[in-house]
């Protein structure tokens, strides 16, 4: 992966974490801009924050998954064009796996 490259996928990851911290904190209130918004988290402030506190630590997970991937793929001796779509699914691949847990566990939850 190249340096440019490799910056985008950790700023990303970094980012990521640092937008996930007040999720996990239960600090970000109802809205329809911020956050897991289902019909049921947006229904009820219980279900909000419960979905957005799980969400969150999904989130930071994934944001520490992918530093590590990142680093690991950047130590391998790899050709220098599969650094890159490997970096961006380690981006990808960890956030949309945390997402759809988020948005399962909002739909266990009852209004």
């Amino acid at each position: 992966m190249d340096t440019f490259s490799l910056s985008i996928v950790v700023g990303a990851a970094i980012v990521t974490g640092l937008v996930a911290v007040p999720l996990a904190l239960r600090k970000v209130p109802r809205n329809r801009l911020y956050g897991i918004r289902t019909r049921r988290t947006l229904a009820d402030d219980a279900v909000w924050y419960e979905t957005n506190a799980y969400g969150g630590r999904c989130l930071l997970v994934a944001s520490a998954v992918t530093l590590v991937v990142v680093a690991v793929l950047h130590a391998m001796p790899l050709p220098g064009g599969a650094r890159t779509p490997l970096g961006l699914a380690a981006l990808v691949v960890p956030s949309l796996v945390a997402a759809i847990l988020a948005v399962r566990h909002a739909g266990r939850h009852r209004p």
